[in-house]
């Protein structure tokens, strides 16, 4: 029976954007072997919610035919779940979107619901999507709402806090809610608005206004998200599917991205050693050409490379790293910063970090007990 890391490798080798360093004909010979195990291999895939772009991948690469028979129909199963759902999901993104056109406002879609529409209709199926973000101008933040409500989208609890974006808009009839931002994430100065809008590109889509982050912008989003909003840079997460949505940008703006800038900018924000430690992933992974001037080599990424692939071996050390995550998402810096702005640094940040401890525990006392009580029973 083959190890974890071969098998991990398996599933990045297939979706690897190097060209110049295709790996078919090996990959056909570790995939035809009797000893893969495919269980292992489609845990994970879905753990990293990446099965319907290995999917995709082997049939690029004319290797799923040459798949076992059960190994085929799980991932077609997958897949075509996943096309048909996201087929729908795209349909209710270009719904939305004339809304929004409608009462003047031109909308930037990020992440998924731009994977939908830069992506052929064969590889549609390759991305799980949860929710649409889009980032609407604050002063058309009201008419926006207005409009989307008037359709049936409403809110689950018109009494819930905001920050970076407004109540998650639900529609009885659609597939996924919508996430209208003020802000392109989770942060307010890593990306300001201005400079979100002062630099974003339009998205070609015939009868309707849409924009998109800079593709410097998306590098440094991804980056963000990845790391620091989803801690997997301090808890040793891979976060495969957003590495590939990385590895698709370095591709596509290869010869445009001006790397130095996203460089300089990531430094200043405190964000180089997460940064390198991103690429050396993104490129010893998924082979996705990172500039050589660009020193990925360095001590923090090679652990953090390693961290990363030896904590997958364990499910239960990763459902506990992300049980972390989820309970410390409110003391994030950026988040802080948000709810009180505070500011992501220095004394007043920490003050506030301490503020909030006592703030979450007073209210979520039982909530706490329940969910400590619930992830010890999952590791019996």
């Amino acid at each position: 029976m083959t190890g974890f890391r071969h098998t991990f490798s398996i599933i990045t080798r297939a979706l690897n954007v190097n060209s110049a360093a295709d790996d078919s004909d090996g990959l056909a010979a570790d995939l035809a072997d009797p000893d893969l195990d495919w269980s292992l291999l489609l845990r994970l895939a879905d753990q990293e919610h990446v099965t319907g772009a290995f999917a995709v991948a082997l049939r690029r690469r004319n290797l799923f035919d040459g798949l076992p028979r059960e190994a085929q129909q799980a991932l077609r199963r997958r897949y075509f779940m996943g096309q048909e759902i996201n087929t729908r999901i795209k349909s209710e993104a270009e719904e939305v979107v004339g809304l929004l056109n409608s009462v003047g406002c031109t909308p930037m879609i990020l992440k998924g619901g731009l994977f939908l529409f830069e992506t052929p209709s064969d590889g549609i199926g390759g991305r799980v999507l949860r929710d649409l973000d889009m980032v609407v101008p604050l002063a058309d933040l009201e008419a926006c709402v207005d409009i989307m409500q008037a359709a049936g989208y409403e809110p689950k609890d018109a009494e819930e806090r905001w920050t970076y974006h407004y109540r998650p808009l639900h529609h009885k009839e659609r597939m996924v809610p919508v996430e209208l931002h003020i802000q392109a994430g989770e942060q307010r100065h890593f990306i300001n608005a201005e400079e979100a809008w002062a630099h974003a590109v339009p998205v070609d889509v015939d009868g309707l206004k849409m924009v998109a982050l800079s593709p410097e912008h998306r590098v440094m989003h991804n980056v963000f998200n990845s790391e620091i909003q989803d801690t997997g840079f301090l808890l040793g997460e891979v976060c495969l599917r957003q590495l590939i949505d990385l590895a698709a940008i370095c591709v596509r703006h290869e010869e445009t991205l001006d790397w130095h800038s996203i460089d300089r900018h990531l430094k200043e924000q405190g964000m180089s050693r997460a940064f390198r430690a991103r690429l050396l992933l993104v490129r010893k992974l998924l082979g996705a050409p990172v500039p050589e001037e660009l020193d990925t080599n360095t001590l923090s990424a090679r652990f953090h490379l390693n961290h990363c692939l030896i904590q997958q071996k364990s499910p239960r050390l990763t459902y506990l790293t992300r049980w972390i995550a989820g309970v410390t998402a409110p003391l994030k810096p950026h988040h802080l910063d948000l709810t009180y702005e505070c500011g992501t640094r220095g004394i007043s940040m920490h003050a506030h970090r301490v503020k909030h401890i006592f703030k979450v525990i007073s209210q979520h006392r039982g909530g706490i007990r329940e969910s400590l009580a619930k992830y010890g029973q999952s590791m019996q």
